[in-house]
């Protein structure tokens, strides 16, 4: 090597060394992990760590309610600097973490969009079929598949006196929750429910791909790497007989089923989507977000709240005196509730509300960039171009905001009288209405999650009693981004006494 590429390399290590020094001090004002200011590795190491909320809370719990957790990455439990981010006219667009959430190895998706028009315009056209306005058999479909998971749950698994029979309530709530956005979505069920199984072997791979897109998120220029023709092959692919490929090829041939000369019509969210504009490509893109998007956070809601109900008695009993007396009175609809019914049930909805602040479904960073101009931020300036990540565990566990008592589930916490002023109780509502989301970038799936919130926990505890099977090891569990859970076991038997419910039988 002569001199002159011996100069060449020394000035150019120089000018990185510079750089990356300005960039540590561009934020040296807010603590974080030593590492943190020069390398992204505790970041990756933390998402992969499978405890990826408990170790973002650690670090606002030591460094402050914004601390550094990357050369130019903030993490927040702030709960107005995470409404002024995601408010309708703010200046923060998404950051680049969200182009890990790019599912479909060719195509964007409404979640992984950074363009603020194209993301706008994709929000207005599909805002009409997530609310359900234009979706007539949404809470109908609802309930179908209710019925089919009681049939599942009283043919195999219910236990006797003299049989015991343990349901895994993580396995069958991910299945219930796949078939409902299948079928809601486009008018097909997967029938994971129908055959108890998981023909997909999704669930195997959730634990593959959702660590691979946490992997994207710390760093996007692998994401970008993946969208050379040569690395697509390594990507899910519609001919794979297994896995997300398998669902691509799914969502594929229900999206080609709406068009073409025999083309299926039907008043449902592919139905409203299409006549509100969308592509065929787009169709196939945004169902397949969908799917992983809207099933794994509803399921997490709806298992861990009813784990959180049955393991305490004293809720255990106030809930189901609730839903028994509401039902004598004749005010809930038989085979299932309507939500509408549900909504007026206040404990049930405590419940509800504090099953999701304890576990707060999208652990993600959901990161949002600084505006060119910089901004203020608990009066330090941040440079344009830094990431701010949202830190959800923490955020539903702020002592100011909840109580102090903030690890315990407490529904009353939420109702008067419960030890919270009315004032309280509204700016409780105001900081765990941000799991869904705020302002531009709230979350469309939103009012069906909460039908599916509302149905499934109550008709599940009217109909069935249930003790967990290990109460010293309840179930697995691992945080990336979205919460896996895996063996969480329960004996369920039937519950006694006359209901007035519909009989259900395996076939409905």
């Amino acid at each position: 090597m002569n001199q002159f590429a011996v100069v060449g390399v020394i000035v150019l290590l120089l000018l990185y060394i510079h750089r990356e020094y300005r960039v540590y001090r561009a934020l040296k004002e807010f603590g974080g992990p030593p590492t943190a200011g020069f390398s992204r590795l505790w970041l990756l190491s933390a998402v992969y760590s499978g405890k990826m909320n408990f170790h973002f809370n650690k670090v606002n719990d030591e460094h402050g309610s914004t601390a550094r957790i990357g050369p130019r990455t903030l993490l927040t439990r702030d709960p107005a600097l995470i409404r002024k981010m995601n408010a309708v006219r703010s200046p923060y667009i998404r950051a680049e973490w969200y182009n890990a959430l790019r599912l479909h190895p060719t195509r964007d998706n409404i979640t992984s969009y950074r363009d603020e028009a194209i993301h706008n315009k994709l929000r207005a056209q599909m805002s009409h079929g997530y609310s359900g306005k234009e979706n007539l058999y949404l809470e109908n479909d609802i309930d179908g598949l209710l019925m089919r998971m009681f049939g599942l749950i009283q043919r195999k698994y219910v236990s006797t006196e003299t049989t015991y029979k343990p349901m895994n309530l993580a396995r069958i709530t991910t299945f219930f929750t796949l078939d409902v956005i299948s079928t809601v979505a486009f008018g097909k069920s997967f029938g994971f429910l129908e055959i108890d199984d998981d023909p997909f072997e999704y669930l195997k791979q959730l634990h593959v791909f959702l660590p691979a897109m946490m992997c994207f998120s710390v760093f996007p220029e692998v994401q970008r790497l993946m969208r050379l023709p040569l690395m697509r092959k390594l990507a899910p692919q519609a001919t794979d007989i297994t896995g997300l490929g398998k669902v691509m090829a799914f969502a594929r041939d229900v999206v080609a089923e709406r068009f073409g000369a025999n083309n299926i019509t039907r008043k449902d969210m592919l139905g409203s989507f299409l006549e509100h504009g969308l592509t065929q490509e787009q169709l196939e893109s945004e169902t397949l977000t969908q799917i992983t998007a809207g099933s794994d956070s509803t399921a997490t809601a709806i298992r861990m709240t009813l784990f959180l109900v049955t393991t305490n008695p004293s809720i255990y009993y106030t809930l189901i005196s609730e839903l028994l007396a509401a039902q004598k009175e004749n005010k809930l609809t038989r085979p299932i509730l309507r939500d509408s019914e549900s909504r007026n049930l206040p404990y049930l909805q405590a419940c509800i509300k504090e099953g999701l602040r304890l576990y707060p479904p999208v652990t993600g960073l959901l990161a949002k960039e600084v505006p060119p101009q910089g901004d203020i931020i608990d009066n330090r300036f941040v440079p344009g171009g830094t990431s701010i990540g949202w830190n959800s565990w923490g955020l539903m566990r702020l002592g100011d905001v909840f109580g102090q008592d903030v690890e315990v589930f407490r529904p009353e916490r939420w109702l008067p009288g419960g030890g919270q002023s009315s004032e309280q109780i509204e700016q409780m509502n105001e900081v765990v209405g941000l799991v869904f989301g705020y302002g531009r970038f709230g979350c469309l799936g939103k009012p069906v999650a909460m039908i599916e919130l509302n149905k499934t926990i109550a008709e599940l505890l009217l109909r069935f009693t249930f003790q967990v099977a290990d109460p010293a090891h309840p179930f697995d569990s691992k945080c990336i981004g979205f919460f896996l859970h895996e063996n969480m076991f329960f004996r369920v038997a039937e519950r006694k006494g006359s209901l007035n419910i519909h009989p259900y039988t395996a076939e409905e």
